[in-house]
């Protein structure tokens, strides 16, 4: 069968249980008691009652009838052919319990109706219990390789159909036959009572239930259904052995026992079909209504999310106006502190322009004006202007990603001029300035202006890093060669060091160890040397001081190295 579908739901598929066991146990042990009890009197005569037989057969024929749709609405789901099978042969039982009422003797007409003679009633019956019994071992040999039907609904209903058909046309041959060439079948009955071929026939009959109960229990897996059609292959024995097969005849005891058990044995399947859909109807309803609660907690927690929803929505709103804010005030800070660093560099120049501008002209004022003197120190007054110019121009450049000069510089030269350069800085701090330049170093390919706006930067950090330290004040600037054809220059103070959750942040935007700077010299000093192919970074001092690196690559010009040289 269908695993998809059937999972215990239906009987086809429930699992035997100790409690089912114990009552179908109880009732075969009751029914064996009362079957033995009533083999001594089977052939005691009693009251003919032809409404007996007619409630007999009523009820056999509705209880097989109701069964038999149950078990067609069942293979609709399952899509098994064995409940197939099984519909139908309860189809075919219901249809022959009700022809055989009406060809029964003294019913509705002495001989019966449909042209019935006196064997057809008990031809009838014998193709009715020989027939189902026969249907049950199909379906017990069956159920192994009765796998779910593989096609649309449609296909399946005409399955059921064709079924139906062909039960109704072997119900219409069985009651033909059995009414219209009564002659070619042996006689059952003679005017003595019950023939020897009516044992016959009924024996087998018999061996068809027997054979039907051994199948159905000798099966691995045994479910409910299989364990009720075993009751029901019991009763059908109880019936067929006491009203047919030891009896004497008509209206004795062991026909109407007989009969009895056979309206208990149309009643079982149906009686704990009808149970299983109450259990199931029950179980849907239970289901149903912890859906019903589920989906009420789900809507609730729905609801909840929306509005955490709502409430995210308006925070990332607020975020976004607040990130909006922070980088506006971002920018107007960064310019403040572009516009004093650009100051800050700038006014070294300009102040040496002021100073030599005036001692310019000190040298014209004279009563006999120094002309070689002040044509010197306009000189260099030209130059200082020249510097200040490139300081900008090279700060523009920066900041608008345009391509930097690239010429062979000196480290060394560029070293001892912002040393110079530096001399007033290094007063007013009152640091003195070591340098340990290596001979012989190598020129770097580069903007000459930049490199110095980087030194500047770090050695002015320097100094105003050791403005509070006690003891020597000093400004070591080192440069040598290293590996990887590189130059390394190194500039050390002897101040507090750096704070060790700075260390590694310290080249970072808006970072700085001091309370009036926005901290973007360092970030700016990292970003030209690495447009130069160099790297720059910070450790602390073994003397307690800081120590920033930086490494820029040999020039590889040598025509050009020539030129300078």
């Amino acid at each position: 069968m269908s695993n998809s579908v059937d999972d215990g739901a239906f009987l086809s598929g429930a699992a035997v249980g100790s409690r089912e066991l114990r009552f179908c146990f109880a009732l075969t042990a009751i029914s064996a008691a009362v079957f033995v009890a009533c083999i001594p009197y089977v052939r005691a005569p009693m009251q003919p009652s032809p409404a007996f037989v007619a409630v007999y057969n009523a009820i056999s024929t509705l209880n097989d009838l109701t069964t038999a749709i149950i078990l067609f609405g069942q293979f609709n789901i399952l899509r098994a052919r064995a409940l197939l099978l099984l519909a139908s042969g309860y189809l075919f039982a219901s249809l022959m319990s009700a022809v055989q009422l009406m060809v029964f003797p003294g019913m509705f007409s002495d001989t019966g109706l449909l042209g019935a003679g006196p064997q057809t009633a008990l031809w009838l019956c014998v193709f009715w219990h020989g027939g189902f019994p026969l249907v049950v071992i199909l379906y017990a040999l069956l159920q192994d390789c009765s796998h779910g039907i593989a096609a649309p609904p449609r296909i399946s209903i005409a399955r059921a159909v064709t079924a139906v058909v062909g039960v109704v046309l072997a119900c219409w041959f069985a009651a033909t036959w059995g009414t219209e060439s009564a002659h070619l079948l042996p006689p059952m009955l003679d005017t003595t009572g019950f023939t020897p071929w009516q044992r016959i026939v009924n024996l087998a009959d018999i061996v068809l239930v027997l054979s039907a109960f051994a199948l159905l229990a000798a099966r691995p897996r045994r479910n409910l259904l299989n364990l009720w059609l075993m009751v029901v292959m019991g009763y059908w024995f109880c019936d067929i052995t006491l009203s047919s097969y030891l009896n004497g005849g008509r209206y004795d005891l062991g026909f109407y026992a007989g009969r009895i058990y056979g309206a208990l044995a149309a009643s079982f399947v149906l009686a704990v079909l009808v149970l299983e859909h109450s259990r199931l109807y029950r179980s849907l309803a239970i289901a149903a209504n912890r859906l019903k609660g589920r989906a009420t907690e789900l809507l609730r927690a729905n609801e909840t999310l929306q509005s955490e929803i709502a409430y995210r929505k308006r925070a990332e709103e607020r975020l976004r106006q607040a990130q909006a804010d922070l980088a506006r005030v971002s920018r107007i800070t960064a310019m403040g502190e572009l516009t004093s660093s650009l100051a800050h560099e700038v006014n070294h120049p300009i102040g040496a322009i002021m100073i030599n501008a005036e001692t310019c002209m000190r040298w014209l004022s004279h009563e006999v004006p120094n002309i070689e003197r002040a044509r010197a120190i306009a000189s260099m007054i030209v130059k200082d202007g020249t510097r200040a110019s490139e300081t900008v121009a090279r700060m523009q450049q920066l900041f608008d990603n345009g391509a930097p000069l690239r010429e062979l510089v000196d480290v060394n030269d560029v070293i001892r001029e912002m040393v110079i350069l530096l001399h007033g800085e290094a007063a007013r701090y009152a640091v003195s300035i070591r340098t340990e330049l290596m001979d012989d170093l190598s020129p770097v390919s580069g903007d000459r202006t930049q490199l110095m706006q980087v030194l500047m930067n770090l050695m002015i950090n320097g100094m105003e890093a050791m403005s509070d330290a006690d003891g020597t004040r000093e400004l070591v600037i080192k440069s040598e060669h290293v590996e990887g054809g590189q130059v390394a220059v190194s500039v050390s103070d002897t101040g507090v060091g750096l704070p060790p959750l700075l260390a590694t942040h310290i080249f970072d935007a808006f970072v700085t160890t001091k309370t009036r700077s926005v901290g973007i010299g360092l970030s700016i000093s990292r970003s030209i040397v690495e447009g130069h192919g160099g790297r720059l970074w910070a450790t602390n001092d073994r003397s307690g001081g800081a120590d920033f690196r930086l490494t820029l690559p040999i020039g590889g010009d040598a025509a050009l190295a020539d030129r300078c040289a």
